[in-house]
């Protein structure tokens, strides 16, 4: 992956963190109280507000809210977890990070957080500076103005959280990424210096194996302008050895070095951004990979819901037809006297990610092979010559399967006719 390591770094982190808006929602109603108290102290000096609620009254008030919204916060949040435990176990384990990332449960969460602390801190205006009938109007307006945007956050929370665990927006939501991270991520793999490769070349007899030191995780990210720049700087031919998705831990084999003053093992691994999970922003293959898992969970003897695989494969012939016109294969980079091969997949590899163990699964549901059929067979029609060996090694392999299964000349016609629907539109 041709990207700059420390932006990456941010936006990785931020995709991922769950805290920061609801403190930010802390600090909000902390401010908010700062600055009603000017406009208490105003609205106080007025005759007619003054005697607008009794300090007893305002007390009680401020106390129910926050209390209120702080039993109201622990049982909206337990709806939603659950509500996302259900979606996630519905789809695939790995649908759970996706869940929690929406920032609409994080905004709400932080209106709720702001609506608690701004009513505890308003009490604390009652009666001060030994008046004991002052009363911050302001503050308890603003206190039923925050409830009320509570609730209207609630109803946006159960809406957005009712929508992202629907199997049609979830499956179209992962659809839509892959396919985005599919042109970010490749379409910038050949660069002025670089050259895409057909296969990753040979290794020379003099070559260095360079392992991985640092912690145990996925990679998430490689910085690759930093890798050429240590590939010149050494005039040494670097071939990495692993690639964006690829779990590491400490001592393993990182890199292929021959040539010049070979970099360290420190050099090269502060090139890779690693995490405990994937990213469905920076990896396209995992967002593929989670669609491949969908289908296979719904295909399942104890789920058995071929329809949902059916909207599945919609999504990755989507990623697929998306993909096709993308250079893809191992990039070579030129860096002064020394070179950079970085390992990329290539169209052989997509296809097999998307179709290989859903054609193996799917060959008892009618639905499935039907819907396979149609998307073998329009991607064969639409997607140049290069592109159709390993359509037509898994069109194959469909028609293998099927005819070991069905053995009837009748059924198979059925089993092997186009249908985008499954069943219902045959073509």
């Amino acid at each position: 992956m041709l990207t700059v390591l420390p932006l990456v770094r941010l936006r990785d982190w931020w995709d991922r963190v769950f805290w920061v808006i609801p403190v930010m929602g802390v600090v909000a109603g902390w401010l908010l109280d700062s600055v009603s108290v000017t406009v208490d102290e105003w609205l106080f000096s007025i005759e007619l507000v003054r005697g607008f609620m009794s300090p007893s009254a305002t007390v009680t008030l401020l106390a129910a809210i926050g209390g209120g919204m702080v039993t109201f916060t622990g049982f909206v949040f337990s709806v939603v977890l659950l509500m996302l435990q259900y979606g996630s176990s519905e789809y695939s384990p790995r649908t759970a990070s996706y869940f929690m990332r929406t920032r609409t449960t994080q905004r709400v969460l932080a209106v709720f957080l702001a609506t608690i602390v701004f009513s505890f801190l308003s009490i604390l205006e009652v009666g001060s500076q030994g008046r004991a009938d002052f009363v911050p109007t302001g503050s308890v307006v603003m206190a039923v103005f925050l409830l009320f945007l509570s609730l209207i956050g609630f109803l946006a929370l159960l809406n957005v959280v009712g929508n992202r665990i629907r199997v049609d927006a979830v499956l179209a939501d992962i659809g839509r990424r892959a396919r985005d991270g599919m042109a970010a991520r490749f379409a910038h793999t050949q660069t002025r210096s670089g050259t895409t490769l057909k296969t990753t070349p040979a290794v020379a007899k003099d070559a260095q194996i360079v392992r991985f030191s640092g912690r145990p995780g996925q990679i998430v990210a490689v910085n690759s302008r930093r890798l050429a720049r240590i590939a010149r700087r050494s005039g040494s031919r670097i071939i990495l050895m692993i690639r964006t998705g690829d779990a590491v831990s400490d001592g393993s084999h990182l890199a292929m070095v021959s040539g010049g003053k070979p970099p360290t093992s420190r050099q090269l691994s502060r090139c890779l951004l690693v995490a405990d999970e994937r990213s469905l922003r920076l990896d396209p293959l995992y967002a593929l990979r989670i669609l491949t898992d969908v289908s296979l969970r719904a295909l399942s003897p104890g789920i058995n819901d071929p329809t949902t695989a059916v909207r599945s494969l919609d999504e990755v012939e989507g990623v697929l037809r998306a993909t096709a016109p993308l250079t893809l294969g191992p990039v070579e980079i030129t860096a002064g006297d020394g070179s950079l091969v970085l390992r990329s997949p290539t169209w052989t590899d997509i296809v097999d990610l998307a179709l290989l163990e859903v054609v193996g699964e799917g060959v008892k549901q009618p639905q499935v092979t039907r819907r396979l059929t149609a998307l073998l067979n329009d991607l064969l029609a639409d997607l140049p010559e290069d592109r159709h060996r390993p359509l037509l090694r898994f069109k194959r392999r469909l028609v293998e399967q099927v005819d070991e299964h069905v053995g009837s000349d009748e059924y198979r016609s059925i089993y092997l006719t186009g249908d985008r629907q499954g069943i219902g539109g045959s073509r």
